[in-house]
């Protein structure tokens, strides 16, 4: 049998299911970077990835790499992939970060890139993902009043305030984001789909998570990670409707070098996640991000307001003397 047959259909209603997506940030044009031709080479690259192995990808993009690459990112769409917006500010001439502006100005920014995308792809982006993953209070707001449907905003408990980046426990998986609050679950008519990430392995100090992403550790790391979030996924049940792993890489490393680590590194992981998947009677379903986004809306209604907190009060009995005082400060 070929190693990767098997990876699009469940054999049984009993087999759990977990969607498989590869997120590409293209920035190749990024004035730090500064290579197209790289960054051409490494998307057609990671297309001859996916075709081989029937898994599907989501190539986000900054508004320069959609300019110079649209017939490309028209090619990738028409093979079932999923084309969306990218934003760091600073190539459009902001500040870097997009957590450090309010709703009006993050519209205006939003606004601006989705114009240039919609230039180049003839309609608007339904999915976004930040640079730095940097958000603030405002962003969900933002993306719903622009019309997105979905994406990879938040990274759960990367602490990265010089980045406008602090995530905090916010959710490991997917939901609809709170209004007021980005580190909360909520009613914004809009699916964060967190990258899949290791809490528990600390990285840069300690302000970052391991997560999936291709670049970061190699796939006998990587292997850990996705076998700790099917794990978990599987242990939470139905808490978590929608069962998924999320791997992130970007479009400035050369995919089209079959002796490159990092494309040795993305065949690992996808082999290594349909291997845990299968070996939790689990299977593998390929999946855009909008695949997953339309899943969990199918599965899981918008609420009609935002999360209810609900504050552990136990230990006040002992303080109290007696029954424990659900509303003392």
């Amino acid at each position: 049998m070929d190693f990767f047959n098997g990876l699009l259909t469940p054999e049984s209603e009993n087999v759990t299911e977990f969607f498989f997506n590869i997120q590409i940030d293209c920035e190749s044009t990024q004035r730090s970077v500064n290579d197209p031709a790289l960054g051409e080479r490494s998307i057609r690259g990671l297309g001859e990835i996916f075709s081989r192995t029937g898994t599907k990808g989501t190539f986000v993009v900054i508004p320069s790499d959609m300019k110079v690459h649209s017939g490309v990112y028209r090619e990738l769409e028409s093979e079932g992939h999923e084309v969306g917006l990218h934003v760091h500010p600073a190539e459009q001439g902001y500040e870097e970060f997009l957590g450090v502006y309010g709703f009006e100005e993050q519209v205006a920014i939003l606004k601006e890139a989705v114009d240039r995308f919609a230039d180049s792809m003839g309609r608007p982006p339904a999915v976004f993902t930040p640079g730095y993953f940097s958000a603030n209070d405002h962003t969900f707001p933002a993306l719903e009043a622009l019309g997105f449907t979905h994406g990879t905003v938040s990274m759960p408990t990367r602490n990265l305030p010089q980045c406008a980046c602090v995530w905090g426990g916010s959710p490991l998986d997917i939901h609809y984001p709170h209004r007021y609050n980005r580190s909360l679950s909520g009613d914004v008519d809009f699916v964060d789909i967190p990258p899949t990430v290791d809490v528990d392995s600390r990285m840069w100090g300690g302000a970052h998570p391991q997560d999936l992403r291709i670049e970061l550790v190699d796939a006998k790391n990587h292997w850990y990670t996705i076998h700790k979030n099917v794990q978990r996924q599987i242990e939470n049940g139905s808490n978590v409707p929608v069962k998924y792993l999320k791997a992130l890489t970007h479009n400035i490393f050369d995919y089209a070098n079959a002796s490159d680590f990092r494309r040795e590194t993305i065949l690992g992981v996808i082999a290594a996640a349909r291997e845990i998947c299968e070996g939790q009677d689990g299977t593998l379903v390929p999946a855009t991000a909008a695949d997953i986004a339309e899943t969990y809306r199918a599965r899981v209604p918008l609420p009609e307001r935002g999360l209810q907190l609900d504050l552990d009060t136990r230990g006040r009995a002992a303080w109290t003397g007696g029954g424990a005082q659900p509303n003392a400060n």
